[in-house]
C-alpha cells in the first residue's frame, strides 16, 4: 500500500514556479506568501508536487534554507505535506478561520494593503452607523472621539482610545461581524499606530486626526450616511499616507519603522492637502 502510495505521489505533476528573485528583506514570508496564494486560488491541483528545493530556490532567486523554511510554514497551515526523499505536495485543504502571517504587521506593503482592506470596511460601517445608531451610541462615539483627540496621553493609551472610537462606530452598525473583522485588522496595525503617533509626527499628526475624527462623528450625528462614508474614507487615507511619511523619517532617525519594500505606488495617493 505505502508503495503504490509512493508511486502515485512521486507520478504526481510538478509544479513550475515561474517568478522573479524577491526583494523582500524576509524572503522566507514572501515565499510562502506566494505559494500559498496560488494554492489557494487552486492553481495547483491537489497532489501535484512542489519542484525541488534546488529549483525553487534558482526559480526565486533565494536560498535552499529559505525554501525549506518556507515549505515548513506551508506544512504548518494545512497547504502542503512532505514526503521523506519524494518532496512537498499539495494537500486538500479548507479554510476554518482567518489567519494572516504575523510577520505582515511588521512590513510597510502589507500595512498599507490592510490599511486598504480596513477603509472599505470602516466607509460602510460609518454609513450604517449614520443610519442605525441610537442616541446612546451617538453619545459613546462623541465620548470615544473627545478621548481618541486628546494629545496629553501616552502613545501607548492613545492608540487604545483610537482603537475605542472605531470600534464605538462598527457597534453602532448593528453588525457584529465588522466589530470581529475590525479587532482582528488592529492587531496587524499596531506598529505602524506607534509609527505614525512618533514624536516627529506627533503635533502634525494629532491636528489632523482631530479634525478628520469629528468629520465623521458629525456626519454620523446628522444621519448622513453618504458623508460618514466619505468622512471615513478620507481619514484611512490620509492615515496610510501620514504611516508612510512617518515611516520613512523614523527610519532615517534609525527608530521604530517597518520594513519597507517594493510598497505600491498607491501608498501616495494623491489630494492629501494637510489641514491645519
Amino acid at each position: 500500500m505505502l508503495a503504490q502510495q509512493r508511486t502515485k505521489d512521486m507520478a504526481a505533476a510538478v509544479i513550475r514556479v515561474a517568478e522573479s528573485p524577491l526583494r523582500a528583506l524576509n524572503r522566507a514570508d514572501e515565499v510562502a506568501r506566494l505559494l500559498g496564494e496560488r494554492i489557494r486560488a487552486g492553481e495547483f491541483s491537489v497532489g501535484a508536487r512542489l519542484p525541488s528545493e534546488q529549483i525553487m530556490a534558482s526559480q526565486f532567486g533565494v536560498s535552499r534554507p529559505v525554501v525549506r523554511e518556507a515549505i515548513a510554514r506551508l506544512k504548518n497551515e494545512g497547504l502542503v505535506r512532505t514526503r521523506q526523499g519524494s518532496g512537498a505536495f499539495v494537500c486538500e485543504w479548507k479554510m476554518h478561520s482567518l489567519h494572516f502571517d504575523p510577520g505582515v504587521g511588521g512590513r510597510l506593503e502589507s500595512v498599507l494593503l490592510i490599511y486598504e482592506l480596513r477603509k472599505g470596511i470602516e466607509a460602510e460601517a460609518a454609513a450604517l452607523a449614520s443610519a442605525r445608531r441610537t442616541r446612546a451610541e451617538l453619545a459613546n462615539i462623541k465620548r470615544k472621539a473627545k478621548h481618541a483627540n486628546e494629545t496629553k496621553q501616552s502613545v501607548e493609551e492613545n492608540i487604545k482610545a483610537d482603537m475605542a472610537f472605531h470600534r464605538a462606530i462598527a457597534e453602532a452598525s448593528h453588525n457584529p461581524y465588522y466589530i470581529m473583522v475590525l479587532d482582528y485588522l488592529q492587531r496587524f496595525l499596531l506598529n505602524a499606530f506607534s509609527i505614525a503617533r512618533s514624536t516627529v509626527m506627533r503635533a502634525e499628526y494629532a491636528n489632523d486626526m482631530a479634525n478628520e475624527h469629528m468629520d465623521v462623528v458629525h456626519a454620523i450625528h446628522r444621519k448622513d450616511s453618504a458623508a460618514a462614508r466619505l468622512a471615513a474614507q478620507t481619514h484611512i487615507d490620509r492615515a496610510r499616507i501620514r504611516v508612510t511619511k512617518a515611516n520613512r523619517s523614523n527610519s532615517q532617525g534609525r527608530g521604530l519603522f517597518l520594513a519597507e519594500h517594493s510598497a505600491p505606488n498607491a501608498a501616495l495617493e494623491p489630494g492629501y492637502n494637510k489641514r491645519g
